[in-house]
């Protein structure tokens, strides 16, 4: 349990938005349901949108957080969004503290 995941948009892949987010919504599903879980996934840009009410990954990263995957929001993000009443999972935190779990990670992961 030493991999963090890093998700810094709200769509997987490149192309077709829409796609890339039923992609996104698949690929959060299937993490929740395989082992290992990362220790941690951080979310920065367009990624924290994905903790909101509105995302259809809430109930994967719900999971998740259940079982003891720490989801990392980044504070500046969320206020440039204007999330911050939205988050529904995760917890909001800053710069400094993705990036220590960045280099404590033995493997780190952009999705």
């Amino acid at each position: 349990r030493d991999t963090l995941y890093i998700i810094n948009t709200d769509t997987f892949g490149r192309g077709d938005d829409d796609l890339g987010r039923q992609l996104m919504a698949k690929f959060v599903l299937q993490l929740s349901q395989q082992t290992p879980k990362p220790h941690a996934i951080a979310f920065y840009n367009a990624g924290v949108k994905l903790l909101t009410r509105t995302s259809a990954c809430v109930d994967g990263f719900k999971a998740l957080e259940h079982d003891g995957v720490d989801l990392i929001a980044c504070g500046t993000c969320v206020d440039f969004f204007k999330l911050r009443d939205d988050l529904r999972v995760g917890r909001i935190s800053d710069m400094r503290d993705i990036v220590a779990t960045m280099n404590a990670s033995a493997t780190v992961i952009t999705v």
